[in-house]
C-alpha cells in the first residue's frame, strides 16, 4: 500500500512538473468602451432615418499566451459594436438563447453569434534567427505614413507574415492572405470548385535611417471568377466585370516619414493600383488610379503641434472605358479627418470604406495636442473636401456598388469638415473623450436626385452634426 501511495506521489510530482515545464505565461489586454452619440443628418439626407440618439458599446479583449520569449499565441475577442437596447445589449440578452424560428433576434436570440474572433495566429521566432513569423488570422496593413493607415490593406485577414531582419537599418516584411473563400465542399450551396477564393500576397522594405524612415512596397491580388460578386471585393473588382470573370490586382507606392529636419515632422505618401478583369474584352472591366498624401508638423511648440496637409486621389473621367479610381482589398482605419470618411475613436463611425469615397481632394488644418489644462488634451481640424469623379459615373455604369450619396464626391460636390475632439484621462487606464464633429456640404442635389431615383432633390446637401462622449477603459 506504501508502494502504492509512493508511486501515485511521484507520478503526480511528474505530472505537475511537466505540467508546469509547458505552462504559458498569460498577458491580457484590452479596449473597453462606451459612447453616448448624438448624430443628425450624418448621411446629408433630411430624410436621414438614423435615430439622434443612441448609446454603444463594445469590449475588444486580448490574450497573448507567452511561451518564451520567442513563441506565443494572441488570441482577441470582440463583444459588440451594438447599441443599449439592441441584440446582445437588449433586455433579458444576458439568458440562454433560443434557437426557436423566429426569435433570432429578439432578446432570447441575441446571445447567438455575440463574441467575435478578432485575431487567433501564433507569433514565433525561427530557431537561431530573427526572423519573426505571424500565422493565422490578424491585422495586417501595407505601409501608410499618413491617413490613419493604409487605403489598399489594412484590415484583420487570414494569412501568414515574416519579418526579415536583413541589416540594423534594413527589414523586409513579406506576406500572403487569403481574404475570401466560398468553396463549400460539397454541400448543397452552389460555390464549389474552381475560382471560389481571393489570394494576394505583398513585400515591402523598412528602411531606417536617423531622421527618415521609407518603406516602399508592391502588392498582388487575384479573385477567383465566383468571387466577384463577394461584399468584401467591392472595391478590387472593375466596374463592369461579369459575375463569372475574375480579378487581377496590381499596387505599388511607398510611405516616408522624415523627421531630420526638426522641428518640422514631414509625412507622406504614393500609392498606384490597378484592376483588370480575367474579360479584358469587356467595356469597363479594367480600373487603375492612385493616391498621394503630404503633411507637415510643426513639433517646436509645447502646447500643441500645428499640421497642413494635401491629399489627391484620381477620380472617374466619365467615358464609361474604364474606371479611374484606385482599387482596394480592405481598409478598416484609412481616414483623413474623423467625420465624413467615418475616422476618429468613436464606435458609430468605426470603419471607413476608401472604395466608396475614392475619387477627391483634400487640404486640411490641425491643431494638434493642445494641452493647457493637466490630463485634458484636444484636437481641432478644418477639412476641405472636392469631388474629382465625373458626374456621369451616375450615368455611364460605372456604379458597382461601390458609388454611394453622402460618400462618394463627384466635381460638382464639396464639403467642409471641423471637427473638435478632447480627450480627458481619469485615470492612466480610463478616459473620458469628446468629439464634435461638422460638415457644410455642397452636392449637386439635381445630379444625385435623379440618380437615386424617388427623392427629393430639397432632401438631399443637408449639413451634418454629431456629438459623441466616449468612456474607454484601456488595459
Amino acid at each position: 500500500m506504501k508502494k502504492l501511495a509512493l508511486t501515485l506521489v511521484l507520478m503526480a510530482a511528474f505530472v505537475v512538473g511537466a505540467t508546469t515545464a509547458n505552462a504559458a505565461t498569460i498577458k491580457a489586454t484590452g479596449q473597453w468602451q462606451v459612447d453616448a452619440a448624438w448624430t443628425n443628418d450624418q448621411n446629408m439626407r433630411s430624410d436621414d432615418k438614423n435615430d439622434d440618439f443612441a448609446v454603444l458599446q463594445r469590449m475588444r479583449t486580448a490574450f497573448q499566451f507567452i511561451a518564451n520569449e520567442n513563441l506565443k499565441g494572441v488570441l482577441e475577442t470582440q463583444i459588440g459594436t451594438n447599441n443599449w437596447g439592441n441584440g446582445l445589449y437588449s433586455v433579458g440578452a444576458g439568458r440562454s438563447p433560443n434557437t426557436t424560428a423566429g426569435v433570432t433576434a429578439s432578446s432570447l436570440g441575441s446571445g447567438q453569434g455575440n463574441l467575435l474572433l478578432r485575431k487567433g495566429y501564433l507569433d514565433f521566432k525561427w530557431p537561431g534567427t530573427k526572423v519573426n513569423f505571424l500565422v493565422g488570422y490578424q491585422s495586417l496593413a501595407l505601409p501608410s505614413a499618413f491617413g490613419a493607415g493604409s487605403a489598399i490593406l489594412d484590415d484583420h485577414v487570414a494569412g501568414a507574415a515574416a519579418i526579415v531582419p536583413v541589416m540594423d537599418n534594413l527589414s523586409l516584411v513579406g506576406g500572403y492572405v487569403r481574404p475570401v473563400d466560398l468553396n463549400q465542399y460539397g454541400s448543397t450551396a452552389t460555390n464549389n470548385g474552381n475560382g471560389t477564393y481571393a489570394d494576394a500576397s505583398f513585400l515591402y522594405a523598412n528602411v531606417d535611417f536617423t531622421g527618415i524612415q521609407l518603406k516602399p512596397f508592391f502588392a498582388y491580388a487575384y479573385a477567383g471568377k465566383q468571387t466577384t460578386g463577394a461584399d468584401s471585393l467591392t472595391g478590387l473588382k472593375a466596374p463592369n466585370s461579369a459575375t463569372g470573370d475574375g480579378t487581377r490586382g496590381y499596387w505599388g507606392g511607398a510611405a516616408l516619414t522624415v523627421t531630420a529636419l526638426d522641428p518640422f515632422k514631414i509625412m507622406a505618401d504614393v500609392n498606384y493600383g490597378k484592376a483588370t478583369s480575367n474579360n479584358g474584352n469587356l467595356t469597363g472591366s479594367n480600373r487603375s488610379g492612385w493616391l498621394a498624401d503630404l503633411a507637415v508638423d510643426y513639433t517646436g511648440l509645447s502646447m500643441m503641434t500645428p499640421e497642413v496637409f494635401f491629399a489627391y486621389t484620381s477620380g472617374e473621367n466619365g467615358n464609361g472605358n474604364k474606371s479611374e479610381r484606385m482599387p482596394t482589398l480592405s481598409a478598416e482605419n484609412f481616414a483623413y479627418g474623423t467625420f465624413w470618411m467615418q475616422g476618429g475613436d468613436s464606435l458609430k463611425n468605426s470603419y471607413s470604406d476608401p472604395s466608396t469615397n475614392m475619387g477627391f481632394w483634400a487640404a486640411g488644418l490641425s491643431l494638434k495636442d493642445i494641452k493647457l489644462i493637466d490630463k485634458l488634451s484636444h484636437t481641432f481640424s478644418v477639412i476641405y473636401f472636392k469631388g474629382t469623379n465625373s458626374a456621369d459615373i451616375l450615368t455611364n455604369g460605372l456604379n458597382n456598388g461601390s458609388v454611394a450619396y453622402g460618400r462618394t464626391l463627384t466635381t460638382k460636390d464639396s464639403l467642409w469638415e471641423v471637427d473638435l475632439n478632447s480627450k480627458y484621462q481619469i485615470y492612466e487606464e480610463l478616459s473620458l473623450g469628446l468629439e464634435l464633429g461638422y460638415i457644410n456640404a455642397d452636392f449637386d442635389k439635381t445630379v444625385w436626385a435623379n440618380a437615386l431615383g424617388g427623392v427629393k432633390s430639397s432632401d438631399l446637401s443637408k449639413d451634418a452634426y454629431k456629438a459623441t462622449f466616449m468612456l474607454n477603459y484601456s488595459f
